[in-house]
């Protein structure tokens, strides 16, 4: 009984880590404000009225945490099948290629039909550019995380030569396409805002994979495959398939978010219209501990860029403080035990003085 317990105290003391670290980092991000002469108080507080201080700062919040949603659940998914997918940026470029295509040169379609081609373009998009690292995985051992890494600049490579020939819009001083068929557009919601359904539709694909997860066969196989492979195949589980499932689920959701990007935000598809929404998404997934709760990890993140915008304005501070804070919470959340380890250390030095 003890010792389950035990095993009870520690299941929920390293799933409240992520949210200690993320205290932690906000407290030494105190630390580094004050040293360049600011009030923690005063730059926190203009980073939330930034954000959240009015209907324009909510909107890019919302705006900004978009592509962050759909890139942390393509991670996170990964990483519940024990695939550390570190190839979204990649994906995401793929993504936003197939759904450009698709939305520039089908005609003839009304809206939501064209809408629903084009955002399947960038599903398949995403998806054959994740197959790629798991098959080498599978047929030749290579690790998933080091060839989907390089995977992505071949992607980013890839569209930049496709962006200043093939298919660059004509007479144009900018590397980007055409505007895309107004019929393949995501409508905005807002006036003078950019945010569209895309938000909406990223917080009911995380909904459908937490079920996925939780409530089918397919999710109690994932889930135990990421959690012990040897385990799994000795239970009769077929692991490869499930490994390619895995990571073809994770390559749609980074595709969406090119998908989305290009339908809702630009209407075009532009050179280097990703500022790494692919690798931002990794610290998304990591303070998110399932898809739920990645929807509200991305709207933090989504807050600090949004809030971060503020900071140009009667501070000193650069906007670059807001990559430094996302930097400090992704390395104490990369280490979810060092709350908890430290907290045991400082114990066992109280406990050895007293004795």
């Amino acid at each position: 009984m003890k010792e389950r317990k035990s095993l009870t105290g520690n299941i929920k003391r390293i799933n409240l880590a992520p949210l200690y670290s993320l205290l932690l980092a906000f407290i030494i991000g105190s630390i580094i404000i004050r040293a360049s002469g600011n009030s923690p108080i005063e730059i926190y507080g203009i980073l939330i009225n930034g954000a959240f201080g009015s209907r324009k700062g909510f909107l890019q919040t919302l705006l900004q945490a978009t592509p962050l949603l759909y890139c942390g659940l393509a991670v996170s998914f990964g990483l519940k099948g024990g695939i550390l997918n570190l190839g979204v940026e990649g994906q995401l470029y793929m993504g936003a290629l197939f759904s450009s295509i698709a939305a520039i040169y089908i005609k003839g379609l009304p809206a939501p039909v064209h809408i629903i081609i084009c955002v399947v373009a960038g599903m398949i998009g995403g998806m054959i550019w994740a197959f790629l690292p798991i098959w080498l995985k599978i047929k030749r051992g290579a690790h998933e995380a080091v060839t989907a890494l390089m995977m992505n600049y071949i992607a980013v490579l890839l569209l930049d030569y496709l962006l200043n020939y093939p298919i660059r819009e004509p007479n144009s001083s900018v590397a980007q396409t055409v505007v895309i068929q107004p019929t393949a557009q995501l409508p905005h919601l807002f006036a003078k805002s950019k945010v569209t359904i895309a938000i909406f539709l990223g917080i009911l694909l995380a909904i459908a994979l937490n079920f996925l997860l939780k409530k089918t066969v397919l999710g109690y196989k994932i889930t135990v495959v990421g959690s012990n492979r040897k385990a799994a195949s000795a239970s009769g589980i077929h692991v490869n398939k499930v490994l390619i499932t895995t990571m073809l689920i994770s390559g749609l959701c980074a595709g969406l978010a090119g998908t989305m990007e290009v339908l809702g935000s630009y209407y075009r598809l532009i050179q280097g219209f990703s500022p790494g929404y692919g690798f931002e998404g990794i610290a998304v997934a990591v303070l998110g501990t399932s898809p739920i709760s990645v929807i509200f990890s991305s709207i933090l993140f989504g807050a600090l860029k949004a809030g971060g915008i503020m900071l140009n304005f009667g501070t000193n501070l650069s906007v670059k403080f807001i990559t430094v804070l996302q930097g400090i919470i992704i390395l104490l959340i990369s280490a979810p035990l060092l709350i908890p380890n430290i907290k045991e250390s400082i114990n066992k030095k109280l406990s050895q003085r007293r004795s």
